[in-house]
């Protein structure tokens, strides 16, 4: 079976009901599957949520979720009930952290469309969207010669797209429309089948499975503060508000 993605549907639910699969452990310990889930599993650059599940009144703590072979893994200790299958349970998203880390991931979109905007030559190839030094990685020749301009221009680009309080908008959007499209979308995409993207405003759309915001207005601010080479790649790193 393949876990629902509700999640995908909205950032801002953060309850749900959904119905026991199965319970087991594999090395990190216990999980249970369900057939959806309203908690992002961590990929994608995104930690993952974390909250509770709620089954016969009792309050399952959920640690870490996980994505493996299409069903989400939902850590935690289910000593204190036993799961069956079937079983309807409601699920609680840590509603906090579910807007952080959709905030990382928002800002890290916002800043690495700049970029490429601002510089054809590099492409993103890599995303760390945590809380705790968040940055992304480009792949290419950078054009410009001075980084400190280069970060300053960027950063003014950021300020005016927050000031615009540009809305997000995710969709689903055939593979050869937007290699037709966008230059930037990899041309070798598996054709026939509808990917999830995310577009800020007018800048190009990312293919992305991530949480995200609605508005950029629920961000206070977005700065890069270092830009510097690693393994090859150009790595520019950001904070957040």
């Amino acid at each position: 079976m393949s876990t629902v993605l509700a999640y995908l549907e909205d950032t801002y639910k953060f309850t749900d009901k959904a119905h026991v699969e199965y319970v087991a452990n594999d090395e990190r310990g216990y999980y249970c599957v369900l057939d959806s889930t309203v908690f992002y599993p961590q990929g994608g650059g995104q930690p993952s949520d974390i909250g509770t599940i709620e089954a016969k009144e009792v309050q399952l703590p959920i640690t870490f979720v996980s994505f493996v072979d299409g069903d989400v893994r939902h850590y935690g200790d289910f000593s204190s009930v036993s799961l069956e299958k079937g079983e309807e349970v409601t699920l609680y998203v840590d509603e906090a952290r579910r807007m952080q880390n959709a905030k990382a991931h928002t800002a890290g979109h916002l800043m690495y469309t700049i970029v490429e905007s601002l510089d054809k030559n590099i492409i993103a190839v890599k995303g760390y969207h945590f809380p705790d030094g968040s940055y992304v990685e480009f792949q290419g020749s950078p054009s410009f010669y001075n980084t400190e301009t280069f970060i300053a221009e960027v950063n003014t680009k950021i300020s005016e797209a927050l000031n615009l309080a540009s809305s997000l908008e995710a969709s689903l959007i055939m593979p050869e429309e937007l290699a037709m499209r966008w230059s930037n979308i990899p041309h070798n995409l598996p054709p026939g089948k509808p990917l999830r993207v995310v577009t800020i405003d007018n800048l190009h759309p990312t293919p992305c499975g991530g949480t995200h915001l609605k508005s950029l207005n629920e961000l206070k601010c977005v700065v890069v503060t270092k830009a510097k080479r690693q393994k090859g790649n150009l790595k520019i790193s950001y904070k957040f508000e």
